[in-house]
């Protein structure tokens, strides 16, 4: 697995903390972690095309996202990144590092951005820094355990499934395990399944049960992220019970171990309380079946 941090020489020094926190999870998988390339005094032909290279042989991408990182990349740069985003085996994950017009970027838009909500890391308290990064640094982990099953597996890549009637999952989930949420998304997606996660759509005012209705509705299953936070939350409970009440089919995860509601125990939950062993698989082919 190769891991590109991408970044300006002004960021060095969170170029640095990612390398040194990734290089951490070398234990376990084999990581090689490059820096940015663009060196001081290099003619601008050249350095664009060490960093064209580090794109194309990296699996994870990590661009240090500031305005002049988005302004003084060369256009083959951009383009890269684009074809990057658009690549269903390669990881995305750009850090909004300083404030910038980063909404204007497809490529960043349609990647999973750390700060969640976008707003610039650079303006958050050193706690709050601390658990983005560590964050950023766990999906980082996900995404390499899941790489080492499959090659453990020496899993043949399948044949897209084409979906009926564009349906797709919804996924209902607490909002303290947003993170996992995204990174189940982003796996479904990479699988050709489209996720649906309801603080995508929802807006301030907008009757949150009339949106989640729709939702559900429209999707041929929920996948119900369990946890004890989700077991007490009243959006979780109302989301796999409506569902369960039109008969749409209901797969629960369980992300922390925590006693299933009375209904959901006649449900067989697929275990993903061990991060290196999670069923991804199992998960995967299960709502390819329902596609089918």
């Amino acid at each position: 697995m190769n891991i590109f941090i991408d970044h300006f020489p002004s960021e060095d020094e969170i170029a640095n903390e990612l390398l040194n926190r990734i290089k951490d999870l070398n234990q376990s998988v084999n990581i090689s972690a490059y820096k940015d390339h663009r060196i001081a005094g290099m003619a601008s032909a050249e350095s664009t095309k060490i960093v064209l290279e580090l794109l194309d042989k990296s699996d994870i991408v990590i661009p240090v996202v500031t305005s002049s990182y988005l302004t003084k990349n060369e256009k083959e740069i951009n383009n890269k990144l684009i074809e990057i985003s658009d690549n269903q085996n390669k990881y995305l994950i750009p850090l909004i590092y300083k404030k910038s017009n980063w909404s204007s970027n497809s490529w960043v838009v349609k990647s999973k951005v750390f700060p969640n909500d976008g707003n610039p890391l650079s303006e958050l308290n050193d706690n709050e820094k601390s658990i983005i990064i560590s964050d950023l640094i766990r999906t980082v982990e996900d995404i390499l355990a899941n790489k080492k099953i499959d090659s453990q597996k020496k899993i043949i890549k399948k044949t897209p499934v084409k979906q009926k009637n564009n349906k797709i999952v919804f996924i209902s989930h607490d909002h303290d395990d947003a993170d996992f949420a995204e990174l189940l998304k982003l796996y479904l997606e990479k699988n050709k399944i489209s996720g649906w996660i309801d603080s995508e759509r929802l807006k301030i005012g907008q009757d949150w049960r009339e949106e989640i209705d729709e939702g559900i509705k429209n999707s041929v299953a929920v996948i119900a992220i369990m946890t004890p936070e989700a077991r007490k939350s009243e959006y979780v409970t109302y989301e796999w019970a409506f569902a369960w009440g039109k008969g749409i089919k209901i797969f629960p995860i369980m992300l922390k171990q925590t006693p299933l509601h009375p209904r959901l125990e006649s449900l067989q939950y697929l275990d993903f309380t061990n991060r290196g062993t999670r069923p991804w698989d199992e998960l995967i082919e299960s709502i390819e079946k329902l596609l089918k």
